[in-house]
C-alpha cells in the first residue's frame, strides 16, 4: 500500500500540531504555582527560600562543627556541603518540585520543596 499526497500532508500536520503541543508545554505554559524551600532545623523553622529563576544564595547552617552548606540555585536547591559521616543529604542532589525534600538526620536539618501558600492538609483532609 502506497502513501498518497493526502495521507503525507495528514501525517505531517499530525507531527507538526503535536511538536508544537509538547514545545508549548515545556516552555511557554505559566508554572501552576511559586516553589519555595522550606527549611527547619530541629524541628522548628530557620529559614523560607523562594525558588524562582535567576535566584543564587549560598548559607551555611549550624556553626564550626555540625554544619549544613546549602545552595539555591534557580528554582532548585541541594546541600552543597556537610560535615555529617555519611553525606546522604549530600548525594540527594537538586530538588525541585514539590514534595520532594532533602533530610540530614545527624544534624536534623530538613529542606522541603512546597508551593508557595499551600498548607499541608490535603484535599482528602479538606
Amino acid at each position: 500500500m502506497r502513501l498518497t499526497w493526502a495521507d503525507k500532508i495528514a501525517i505531517g500536520l499530525l507531527l507538526a500540531f503535536s511538536l508544537g503541543g509538547i514545545v508549548y508545554s515545556l516552555y511557554f505554559m505559566p508554572v501552576a504555582g511559586l516553589k519555595q524551600a522550606e527549611i527547619s532545623v530541629d524541628g522548628r523553622p530557620y529559614k523560607t527560600v523562594l525558588l524562582r529563576p535567576g535566584y543564587k544564595e549560598t548559607f551555611r547552617i549550624g556553626g564550626a562543627s555540625q554544619y549544613n552548606v546549602i545552595e539555591a540555585d534557580g528554582a532548585r536547591i541541594r546541600v552543597l556541603e556537610a560535615d555529617c559521616p555519611d553525606q546522604i543529604c549530600v548525594k540527594t542532589g537538586w530538588v525541585r518540585q514539590a514534595p520532594q525534600q532533602i533530610v540530614c538526620l545527624p544534624w536534623r536539618t530538613v529542606i522541603r520543596v512546597t508551593e508557595a501558600g499551600q498548607t499541608d492538609i490535603d484535599e482528602i483532609a479538606r
